[in-house]
């Protein structure tokens, strides 16, 4: 087995110090008041919170892997028209926070809430996580073997389900172990449309009594349910397999009458997760453009774009050197690494901000209330993101071409820099932009850690709402969803992409 290098180690362990900081908060509020924990884990209702959260987790994580696996295969694989189109329609929910996408619906219908409509915003909110990692590993393996199946005589389905879906099973199994920790996480969607999970009880705890102990309790509960999540995902994963360079084009199947179909519930599916949200903002934002205040909306414009830059570089690096550890050297300690950052990825931002309020103030004064503190805690809560969206490619790569470098003298831990990376870098760039992404969206850890004299639009978005101003949080929810467009497209570059590489 070979040995990791220092800096990956170096990384890697900094990074799961830092993801059991909340874990340590937790276990501290447990001790300092036991009775009154037990008493809550112990209540009807956190039995009542458990079968709600599971329930709206397993019918979100179905839901989203059909609906983004059905769209990957479609705009990449079948002779779909207008199929780049449908390729940006489908990434482009990523730019738009739940809780603007759950407010668009809400102003619409007044009467909108429930287990239904949580379900559809955050399956609509999360497909495209199913989306990008489908669609980047369709891109990636060689379709000759689908070819020659069909020349066997398997018919499309059965091509799909033995030939196609175990190929692309890790990225898809990964893309919905995001999804799912997504909803775990929840908060500000669900708050809106009055469903009840941990997240919301939480946060009523914290917020409504300041009962730190009971928040803390269900947070515990809740942590438990993301290492089972997370345990059936790398029990059903499979293995990575390397991509192989397709010999020509790839050839598109053809749909035939089902063409128009697929076409009208791509439509059906882009009116519902774009469409309305959008068409909501716009009607607000007409009303408010009077009383707009341009001078803080480009501030708060500046302190988005700063911190996603920051953080998206910052939590790369530590994404990439984690995936490579645990993907390349496959050592138990690498991979019990990679579980712990998985493990706090479904804590509430609430109770990660409180958690480095705690710590910032009492262990770490010279960075509380600075950018850094808030980069730490988008380490803590994004980190996964970034690594749903590395480990693929890295995985990948070859391992030949690894043996041939070291036979070439270069050193094993070189050819990491010189072959390994280099192939990787448009996946790796594609974990920037997704964590990039997320910090512009990212609410309650950014109100609780943000430095007093930042500003970004989606606290400026909140703070109006809060105000029932919808009016005046319009325009910064609409900025907020431009801004996000950009690294949303850019995610889908590579599809859009390998689209021109396909002949009918």
């Amino acid at each position: 087995m070979r040995k990791p290098p220092a800096l990956l180690v170096a990384f890697g362990v900094s990074a799961a110090l830092l993801a059991v900081l909340p874990i340590g908060y937790l276990v501290l509020r447990l001790f300092e008041g036991f009775d009154r924990a037990l008493v809550e884990l112990l209540r009807l209702r956190t039995l009542e919170l458990l079968g709600n959260t599971i329930l709206l987790v397993a019918a979100v994580s179905v839901s989203a892997l059909v609906l983004g696996f059905a769209q990957a295969w479609l705009t990449t694989r079948s002779n779909l028209k207008f199929a780049s189109v449908f390729a940006v329609l489908a990434a482009l929910p990523l730019a738009i926070p739940s809780y603007v996408m759950a407010l668009g619906y809400i102003s619409l219908f007044p009467n909108f809430s429930g287990f239904f409509a949580s379900w559809l915003v955050l399956t609509l909110a999360t497909s495209p996580y199913v989306f990008l990692g489908v669609t980047a590993a369709l891109v990636r393996i060689d379709t000759a073997s689908e070819e020659v199946a069909r020349t066997l005589g398997l018919g499309r389905f059965q091509v799909l389900r033995r030939i196609t879906w175990p190929q692309v099973r890790p990225a898809a199994t990964a893309a919905v172990l995001l999804v799912a920790l997504y909803v775990l996480s929840e908060f500000g969607a669900i708050a809106l449309l009055r469903y009840d999970t941990f997240t919301r009880a939480i946060y009523n705890a914290y917020r409504g009594s300041f009962d730190r102990t009971s928040a803390a309790a269900l947070a515990l509960v809740l942590l438990v349910i993301t290492l089972i999540v997370i345990w059936f995902e790398r029990r059903y994963r499979g293995v990575y397999l390397a991509n192989t360079k397709a010999l020509g084009k790839r050839v598109r199947v053809d749909l035939g009458s089902w063409s128009w179909v697929a076409m009208a519930g791509l439509t059906l599916v882009a009116i519902v997760s774009v469409g309305v949200p959008i068409l909501s903002l716009l009607v607000w934002s007409v009303q408010g453009s009077a009383s707009l205040n341009l001078t803080m909306l480009l501030d708060a414009l500046w302190g988005s774009v700063r911190l996603a830059l920051i953080s998206g570089l910052v939590i790369g690096a530590f994404a990439t050197a984690v995936a490579l550890w645990a993907v390349r050297y496959r050592t138990k300690l690498g991979v019990f690494v990679e579980t712990v950052t998985w493990a706090t990825h479904a804590l509430p931002a609430v109770v990660v901000g409180l958690a480095l309020v705690f710590f910032g103030a009492n262990i770490t004064p010279w960075i509380y209330q600075t950018t850094w503190m808030l980069v730490i805690a988008y380490m803590i809560l994004f980190l996964p993101n970034a690594l749903a969206a590395i480990s693929t490619p890295i995985a990948q790569v070859p391992r030949d071409l690894e043996d041939v470098s070291q036979s070439l003298g270069v050193p094993a831990n070189r050819t990491l820099f010189k072959v390994v990376l280099p192939i990787a870098f448009p996946g790796i760039i594609a974990g920037v932009a997704l964590v990039a992404l997320t910090v512009l969206k990212e609410l309650p850890a950014t109100l609780l850690l943000r430095p007093t004299e930042t500003n970004t639009l989606a606290t400026r978005l909140w703070g109006a709402t809060e105000d029932l101003a919808y009016s005046q949080a319009a325009p910064y929810a609409l900025l907020l969803v431009i801004i996000a467009g950009l690294p949303a497209l850019a995610l889908n570059a590579r599809a859009r992409k390998a689209l021109s590489e396909v002949r009918g």
